[in-house]
């Protein structure tokens, strides 16, 4: 069996990366759904169900993710199964997350709706022009990138501006 050294190259590339992706999916998921056990009475019934469908999607994701990364390199049947998981889990996680934002700008939280609507809607693009031929190159995937780590962020934002507000009650 092979064991790279740590620390080097193909140890951050086989070890640490696929840790750190798992672990952003999964915070990303649970954060989502702290947001959405705060604010789901207030919801109207099909924010909710847009809400739950996205949060479905999300846990989806995380599994794929994790089967993916776990995949030896000969274990087809893993990623096949995981790009299975995918191809059910985003559209419902792109889906809910532009359902929820828009319920949440309709009720004038325009951050944290533009938050959960703005990164799906530029994936949705990015994978548009992907496959109309248009090579976006490495920095065409910031698309993907920054727009998700700003949902992370301000999704994370919000629930700590939150809690800090309902603790001076």
């Amino acid at each position: 069996m092979f064991d790279p050294p740590s620390f080097s190259a193909i140890w951050v590339q086989q070890t640490l990366r696929p840790g750190l992706i798992i672990s952003a999916n999964a915070l990303l998921a649970v954060g989502l759904t702290a947001v959405f056990r705060r604010d789901s009475p207030s919801m109207s019934n099909l924010q909710r169900a847009l809400a739950f469908g996205a949060l479905f999607g999300a846990g989806a994701c995380v599994l794929g993710t994790l089967l993916f990364t776990t995949a030896g390199p000969n274990d087809i049947g893993r990623e096949l199964t995981a790009f299975l998981i995918w191809a059910l889990a985003i559209p419902l996680i792109v889906i809910g997350l532009v359902g929820w934002g828009i319920g949440y700008l309709r009720a004038d939280s325009t951050r944290l709706g533009a938050a959960l609507t703005v990164p799906p809607v530029l994936a949705v693009a990015y994978i548009g022009l992907s496959m109309a031929g248009i090579d976006l190159s490495p920095a065409g995937r910031l698309l993907l990138v920054v727009p998700t780590s700003g949902m992370a962020l301000v999704v994370g934002h919000d629930l700590w501006t939150d809690s800090n507000t309902s603790e001076e009650r």
